[in-house]
């Protein structure tokens, strides 16, 4: 850790099929790691942040600021994060700052692209079939976060195709892979049909990690755990009717029972 420093700070992201890690000292990356391997995850988190601290002689406690992707993204992914974000805030001194993985695939074109101030960003991410995460961004250059112009939605892709289509400009993430036949260029260099004017980048489906980092450096951070983001509901929820069927319960009761269960003051901290 510098001498003068603001301290170490962890960045962590699950929101979408890549697990990334990264440690800051005083804005400084000094380790970053990146686990294509999604559905181990929660195997993978724990042993990687011991052997980190390992490696660079410091302890969980010794963290100082903690940023984590809140989503849109990943229901399994988000509360893994958020949860080790929550332990490692209640071992230690480390405040919690929310990031947003919308924000984060923008800032990651902004930079890449080298785009100026008020340049046309959108973020398409998958979120169910035939359902995408649509926003869009304005470019503030290199050294500020990319800002939304609107809140996140959820539509279905044609719909975000005709929204991008009405303000063209940079347009990335998973939904555009997730929903190519739609999205595929109608030539090299061009936007897709129906919106020729925008430039597609389906190679940019996670964050950069100079994105991440720069979004952490602009982080609100709190002695307060983080709530996740989720747009669009839990498939178990929506299918808890039928999976309690299933066990032999009654799907109504099932479905007042969880209503029960969500409303519930919790009784400690922990």
């Amino acid at each position: 850790m510098a001498t003068h420093s603001t301290g170490l700070e962890l960045i962590l992201n699950a929101a979408e099929g890549v697990l990334q890690i990264a440690v800051t000292d005083n804005g400084r990356l000094v380790c970053a790691q990146e686990w294509h391997r999604a559905e181990r995850a929660t195997e993978i988190l724990t042993p990687a942040l011991r052997d980190i601290c390992a490696a660079l002689d410091a302890r969980p406690a010794d963290f100082r600021r903690i940023a984590c992707v809140c989503g849109p993204g990943s229901f399994t992914g988000i509360r893994l994060t958020l949860a080790t974000a929550a332990a490692l805030r209640r071992t230690g001194r480390a405040q919690l700052a929310g990031l947003d993985y919308m924000q984060a695939l923008t800032t990651s074109a902004a930079l890449r692209r080298g785009l100026l101030y008020g340049a046309p960003l959108w973020a398409l991410t998958h979120a169910r079939r035939n359902q995408v995460h649509c926003q869009p961004f304005v470019s503030y250059g290199p050294q500020i976060p990319a800002q939304p112009l609107e809140a996140v939605t959820l539509c279905p892709p044609n719909e975000a195709l005709r929204r991008i289509n009405a303000r063209p400009g940079h347009v990335c993430g998973s939904g555009l892979l997730r929903n190519a036949a739609l999205f595929t260029p109608v030539r090299t260099g061009s936007g897709p049909a129906g919106a020729e004017q925008a430039c597609v980048m389906p190679e940019l489906t996670s964050p950069d990690m100079a994105a991440l980092c720069l979004l952490a450096r602009h982080g609100d951070y709190f002695s307060r755990d983080l709530e996740p983001v989720y747009v669009r509901s839990c498939d178990a929820v929506d299918n808890l009717p039928q999976l309690a069927g299933r066990q032999g319960l009654d799907g109504h009761e099932a479905v007042n029972a969880l209503d029960a269960l969500l409303a519930r003051a919790p009784k400690s901290e922990i």
